[in-house]
């Protein structure tokens, strides 16, 4: 079961920097889902026994579906904005396949073809306009960021958290994930890390792999 104060929903189209997002309040020991891959829209049964099971929530499909949180008052709402045209270019070559073969097609609804930039420029610009309608009204539970400029004392701030520190007490630096994934996905240090990845969750588990990768980032080991 979720055991923190709050619970954080991030709102953030994918390819907003929800990935650093996501180590960062795992950092302050948020236990943090999603993408959830197995999700199809409508399954609320999944949806709830997530949301009960976790304190943080990213990405697909929660940056959809997180208007269903409102009413519980533990819930905050953080904001990523990115400029439209680099989200754009970002989340069209990498963010899954192309035409209806991406994992947040079944909410966006728009084919991946370069005539539809438009259309997804637009979608963008709907998306935050629907946000910050909330904002007005509840502005204590939202904080609109970039993640470029997050920084930790914003953020602990926000979630009425200490700052993280390191295991001989000393202030931790922000992480920076995926900044050059695109160029290196396909590169051969990837591959083996990526090996490397599965053969050990294959034998701890994913949480378990999760704390341990946590636990070297916040003491500078990798």
């Amino acid at each position: 079961m979720a055991q923190k104060k709050h619970k954080v929903i991030v709102i953030g189209l994918p390819k907003t920097g929800t990935s650093t997002l996501a180590v960062m309040l795992r950092m302050l020991n948020y236990k943090v889902t999603g993408p959830n891959i197995d999700y199809a829209k409508g399954d609320n049964t999944l949806l709830n026994l997530l949301y009960e099971d976790y304190d943080g929530f990213q990405d697909y499909p929660w940056c959809f579906e997180w208007q269903k949180f409102l009413k519980d008052p533990k819930v905050k709402f953080i904001v990523l904005k990115r400029e439209k045209e680099s989200w754009y270019r970002s989340f069209y070559e990498s963010y899954g396949g192309k035409e209806d073969r991406y994992l947040s097609y079944s909410f966006i609804e728009i084919s991946k073809h370069p005539d539809n930039k438009q259309k997804f420029l637009n979608y963008f610009d709907n998306y935050y306009d629907n946000v910050s309608s909330y904002i007005e009204n509840e502005p204590n539970r939202f904080i609109e960021v970039s993640v470029n400029s997050l920084e930790w004392p914003e953020l602990c701030d926000f979630l009425d958290e200490d700052l993280p520190t390191n295991i001989f007490g000393k202030a931790i630096t922000k992480p920076h994930i995926n900044k050059n994934n695109v160029k290196t996905v396909k590169s051969f240090k990837y591959k083996v890390l990526n090996s490397i990845k599965k053969s050990i969750t294959s034998i701890i588990g994913v949480d378990n792999w999760l704390k341990l990768v946590i636990f070297l980032r916040k003491n500078n080991i990798i």
